[in-house]
């Protein structure tokens, strides 16, 4: 096994626990969609079965003490796995924070194509991007009450750069129905087309550079999600992005 998936894992668990400060234990599977979101895995299966295999093997081998913070309960006929906060022990009554929607909310994001992308992108450029990121020269149309407005958020900015990342809808991926009607008086699916011209012109009169990418230039299963060859996809993203890579 390679030491760069050990190193990887170390990392990712690493980022959790600075990440969630009042947490001191969580039961290995948990920290899937970090490993997702990182590019460790390609996808999740049976609740952390491709991050047991891994743990699984290095026990087979020895070599658990490559994850520092691994914490391995045995009994006659089973393992569990967790990971440990560094200077605390686990302490198997005490209940591990609940999740709240939000958070669930969160993960699911984190574990989607687009967070993977950026994320292949942040390595690529040496750079963090703005997720979600908002101008306030950049809004949408007005509420109901004729005079506020939304800052429409963009998938990712690298102000290093001076540049925005917009990744293209999934035509076959969406759950609402693009035929209903918004608030300006047309279709979601319109005012999409609409959000995403006026996202071009504003940033353009403000000198913002813009790429948009489309997913379908990618390998895709049937469900036009990511295959997420890693290879195949930072080939890709180094001929959309070779103006910016130093």
């Amino acid at each position: 096994m390679s030491k760069n998936i050990e190193e990887r894992i170390n990392k990712v668990v690493e980022v959790y626990f600075k990440e969630n400060s009042e947490i001191e234990w969580i039961p290995a599977k948990a920290i899937m969609p970090g490993l997702i979101a990182a590019g460790v895995f390609a996808k999740d299966v049976k609740k952390g079965l491709p991050l047991r295999k891994v743990l699984r093997l290095l026990d087979k081998n020895n070599a658990l003490d490559s994850i520092p913070l691994l914490h391995v309960e045995r009994n006659e006929s089973s393992v569990y796995w967790y990971f440990v906060r560094e200077g605390f022990k686990y302490a198997p009554k005490e209940p591990v924070k609940e999740i709240t929607k939000k958070q669930k909310a969160i993960r699911r994001r984190e574990s989607s194509d687009e967070y993977y992308l950026i994320g292949l992108i942040n390595d690529m450029l040496n750079a963090r991007a703005s997720h979600q990121h908002t101008f306030d020269f950049l809004l949408g149309d007005y509420h109901k009450n004729g005079k506020t407005r939304t800052e429409l958020p963009l998938d990712a900015f690298y102000s290093e750069k001076n540049l925005v990342i917009e990744f293209l809808d999934k035509s076959n991926s969406e759950s609402i129905n693009q035929d209903k009607m918004t608030i300006s008086g047309v279709t979601r699916a319109d005012q999409r087309d609409i959000y995403r011209k006026r996202k071009q012109g504003v940033l353009r009169a403000n000198d913002i550079n813009l790429i948009e990418i489309d997913y379908a230039h990618f390998d895709c299963d049937a469900e036009q999600n990511l295959s997420r060859n890693r290879e195949n996809d930072l080939k890709l993203l180094r001929e959309i992005l070779k103006h910016y890579i130093k």
